[in-house]
């Protein structure tokens, strides 16, 4: 993407504002954020100058975050995926209005998840607030990451940009699915060691007819907590099957079928049972997709085998926990309470909502008294802006989920619509869990979510591309 003046210019009116604030961290030895602010001038500098770069560190930020959370018990360390997000999308509107190019690519569902984004944004002003800062809140966690289906999109300028990405993702799981797997033998204590921030995260895996017994520490490897670590690897299997399937290399079929086994290794030591359900579902989908159901059955084959050779490995405990999948009176309670339970009890609330952020968790624990959090997606929005916002937010939804299930088989090459049908599953799930889960408000899925969004509508400019390339080799070549 070429350069232009406005880039330079925002260049140093942010490198301005932020020596400035660095100066007075330093008269006040505030050292922690400033810290943080060197991160975020290097950052900066980075997004600017090699803009695609940024986006590799932004994704491995997102894999680290929990990590660095619970290490320094920092919320500057909350913050910063955040800045990258604006910097990255601030620095991609600026080059492409620059060049007349409108920033937002075209898609059925972007009027409907717009026309949502107003209503969201006009409830930070609903005097049941207690606070604004409620209403921030709530509008990074519901809004801010949609700015990466943009980056998404722009992201992926041809298929060998969209290999790339594959192939970092899946080198990188390797690491992360380590380290979740040391701690299942080393229990937590080589997490407090680390740091005592930890100890919030500990949770252990439970038989459920015995409330009180503890059969093993649930890992979290680099997240936040158990549940993002085990929501992130459903995610790696995925992408990583979308690799092996596409790749002409050798090698990487190798390297995946080992990072498939590992990711089924770490997967078990979560003691996420949604997860593994989510993995399966999404193999099958992805298949059926491409119209080659038989082969779906081929691969859940595959997963099962590698997780029962997991399990060789981490024990029976680990048994135990999953035969728990075939309880469907204790899956069925549960969804049930959280589907319609919360939604029965959302409709309580006043018809045009309670204010932006007064159903995130995430302010419930500033506003314990005063903020009611919400464990199901569409209660939070019924919550916090009302019966009209619930409508806008449904429809935006069911728009977005039958634009994401039709565009892979808009794909004609087979490599781009294998990768499509595979990465289209992610979102299609998250979609198909909204009532039942917060999806859209946990770490990485939020990110992956708006990202693999991104990248089908940038497969799609991609064949158009190549189509039009073609073209013109024929038409020079006939000359």
């Amino acid at each position: 993407m070429g350069s232009d003046m406005s880039v330079p210019l925002l260049l140093i009116g942010a490198a301005s504002l932020l020596v400035w604030w660095m100066a007075f961290r330093v008269a006040y030895a505030q050292y922690q954020p400033l810290i943080f602010g060197a991160i975020l001038a290097v950052d900066i500098c980075i997004t600017y100058a090699w803009w695609r770069a940024a986006v590799y560190i932004l994704l491995t930020h997102v894999l680290l975050e929990g990590f660095l959370i619970n290490a320094f018990a920092s919320t500057e360390m909350n913050l910063l995926k955040d800045a990258q997000i604006g910097l990255i999308s601030l620095r991609l509107a600026t080059s492409l209005i620059a060049r007349r190019a409108f920033p937002v690519p075209r898609a059925s569902w972007v009027v409907p998840f717009g026309l949502f984004s107003l209503v969201y944004t006009a409830e930070i002003f609903n005097p049941y607030l207690p606070s604004i800062v409620v209403g921030l809140i709530g509008m990074r966690v519901t809004l801010l990451f949609s700015l990466a289906f943009v980056i998404g999109y722009w992201f992926f300028n041809d298929r060998q940009q969209v290999m790339r990405f594959l192939r970092f993702h899946n080198w990188l799981s390797f690491p992360i699915c380590a380290f979740g797997i040391v701690q299942y033998f080393t229990g937590p204590s080589l997490l407090l060691r680390i740091s005592p921030g930890f100890s919030r995260a500990i949770y252990y895996a439970f038989d459920p007819n015995d409330p009180a017994s503890f059969t093993y520490f649930r890992t979290i490897s680099t997240f936040a907590s158990t549940s993002g670590f085990a929501q992130y690897l459903w995610i790696a299997a995925v992408l990583t099957t979308a690799l092996m399937l596409v790749t002409t290399r050798p090698f990487d079929a190798i390297v995946c079928r080992v990072a498939l086994l590992v990711q089924a290794c770490a997967l078990l030591t979560t003691g996420s049972r949604g997860a593994f359900v989510f993995l399966f579902v999404a193999i099958v989908m992805g298949f059926a997709l491409m119209g080659h159901l038989r082969r779906a059955l081929s691969g859940a084959m595959i997963l099962l085998l590698l997780f029962a050779a997991s399990s060789l490995v981490l024990g029976s405990q680990v048994v135990y926990r999953f035969r728990t999948l075939l309880d469907f009176d204790m899956v069925k309670e549960r969804n049930t309470n959280l589907g319609l339970g919360q939604i029965e009890e959302a409709s309580k609330a006043s018809i045009a909502g309670l204010g932006a952020g007064r159903g995130c968790s995430a302010t419930n624990r500033l506003y314990p008294d005063l903020v009611m959090g919400s464990e199901n997606q569409l209660a939070r929005i019924r919550y916090e802006t009302g019966l009209g916002g619930l409508i806008l937010f449904c429809g935006a939804m069911i728009v977005l989920f039958v634009d994401t299930a039709r565009k892979p088989r808009m794909l004609l090459d087979s490599r781009l619509r294998t990768i499509g049908c595979l990465a289209a599953t992610i979102p299609l799930i998250v979609i198909l869990t909204v009532p039942v889960g917060l999806p859209l408000d946990i770490p990485p899925v939020n990110f992956y979510f708006w990202f693999l969004i991104g990248l089908l509508q940038a497969l799609l400019r991609i064949q158009i591309q190549e189509a039009r390339t073609s073209a013109g080799l024929a038409t020079a070549s006939a000359v």
